[in-house]
């Protein structure tokens, strides 16, 4: 082959190559992002039937939807096994952190949606969370609210919750994440998977906004709330404090002395409302008796 054609094949060839993979780039660029929900339950036979059914309606279906069964005694698997859509996973330790990091790890979405299995999803979630990270290459993780739906004084609980959120964030330096509501790209969670605390008495969602604030920004969406069981206000005060004190830990891992410090305080402040709780978790009671007497 003479120096001139052997030169413009092997341009020819290199140019071919380039212009599939520009190609390829452009068609990645417009293939709409995919979206995995998580959902680690651990004897949740009362509640994951309704939070089931409320993926089942989604405008836009989620592309693998994950059940991790953390070691369930009760009807919980039973439960998940008559929707379809549903992949079933096992993880033997115990604990959030583990059998999130199980699904997380077995998805090929392009985002990772999380949720708990009191958590009931309007019809339209999975289609907000996709749309914002589509229309925000630089979001990394994104978070909501609270609707809850077993308290009386549903809008002073609402208050409470997320205005200790919001302020747990400030102190943190970053938008803390809420375990029953948040999304995080897939690309972030493979990015800290080996650094997040793998045990069980922290708070991992607020363990992954800490080492997710390095690759992003975490967004917050105003009106993609999801229903949930304030139910952890509804135990023995000893249990409660000892549920609180994990993102306490949590900060006392991450963040500097005088955050935590500022965070210790915010979590004092959230001992007067235990009272409140208590009243709340009467009021529920006297509802509940009430009902069973009319029927």
């Amino acid at each position: 082959m003479k120096p001139a054609i052997k030169t413009f094949a092997t341009f020819a060839s290199s140019t071919s190559y380039a212009l599939t993979a520009i190609l390829f780039l452009v068609d990645m660029a417009n293939k709409p992002l995919t979206l995995s929900i998580v959902i680690p339950v651990f004897n949740e036979e009362d509640y994951i039937g309704k939070c089931l059914d409320s993926i089942a309606r989604q405008t836009i279906m989620p592309q693998e939807v994950f059940v991790v069964d953390n070691n369930c005694t009760d009807g919980t698997v039973a439960i998940a096994k008559k929707y379809s859509f549903v992949k079933l996973l096992h993880e033997k330790r115990q604990h959030q952190v583990f059998a999130q990091a199980t699904s997380f790890n077995a998805s090929n979405s392009d985002i990772l949606g999380r949720i708990d299995a009191d958590s009931i999803l309007p019809p339209d979630w999975t289609g907000k969370i996709i749309k914002v990270f589509e229309i925000e290459p630089k979001l990394t993780a994104v978070t909501s609210g609270a609707d809850p739906y077993d308290v009386p004084l549903k809008w002073l609980g609402a208050a409470i919750f997320h205005g200790y959120i919001y302020l747990a964030g400030l102190i943190g330096g970053q938008r803390m994440l809420w375990g029953s509501n948040c999304a995080v790209r897939a690309s972030g969670w493979r990015k800290i998977k080996h650094k997040v605390l793998m045990r069980g008495d922290i708070w991992e969602d607020y363990d992954m906004a800490f080492c997710l604030r390095r690759h992003g920004r975490i967004g917050y969406l105003k009106n993609n709330q999801v229903g949930v069981s304030f139910r952890a206000m509804h135990t023995n005060f000893k249990h409660h404090v000892s549920y609180q004190f994990r993102s306490v830990r949590t900060f006392y891992y991450r963040a500097n002395p005088l955050r935590l410090a500022l965070f210790v305080l915010l979590w004092l402040w959230t001992f007067p409302v235990y009272p409140l709780a208590a009243f709340d978790d009467w009021l529920l009671k006297q509802k509940t008796t009430n009902k069973k007497q009319e029927k």
